[in-house]
């Protein structure tokens, strides 16, 4: 048991000295969110602070954007619109939500849309913000 402990220490050690992340045993759109999350911060945001947060689903049939959109309400979520993407068939979600963009809450709102987005057929196309200082 000790070899497999050390082993396992030894991997992680290696892995932080070559770089090599906890984030990349994370989605893709996780990954996403701590880059979003690291160019707020780079640009000075206060990260502490509310933002006014956008967040975007995608969807290719209006029916199935309004049942989500009905879902996403219910989660709290201010519903900003539904429309016709541009010079497209498909249909956009554009909800809102007031919070500090802290990157577990950003990664779990992620998992969440993401699952609600598929149960709808469609996929959750991520979030933004203006940067709060």
């Amino acid at each position: 048991m000790k070899l497999i402990q050390f082993l396992l220490c030894s991997l992680l050690v290696g892995a932080s000295l070559t770089g090599f992340s906890a984030v990349a045993q994370t989605s893709i759109a996780e990954q996403q969110d701590a880059r979003v999350i690291e160019n707020l911060q780079r640009s000075g945001a206060d990260l502490t602070k509310t933002h006014n947060i956008d967040f975007f689903l995608v969807f290719d049939h209006e029916s199935d954007a309004v049942a989500a959109a009905e879902n996403i309400r219910a989660r709290g979520y201010e519903i900003a619109n539904i429309e016709k993407v541009p010079k497209g068939t498909q249909w956009e979600v554009h909800a809102k939500r007031k919070m500090a963009p802290e990157i577990g809450a950003m990664q779990a709102i992620t998992r969440d849309l993401s699952s609600l987005a598929a149960n709808h057929r469609g996929y959750y196309d991520g979030w933004g913000t203006v940067g709060i200082k």
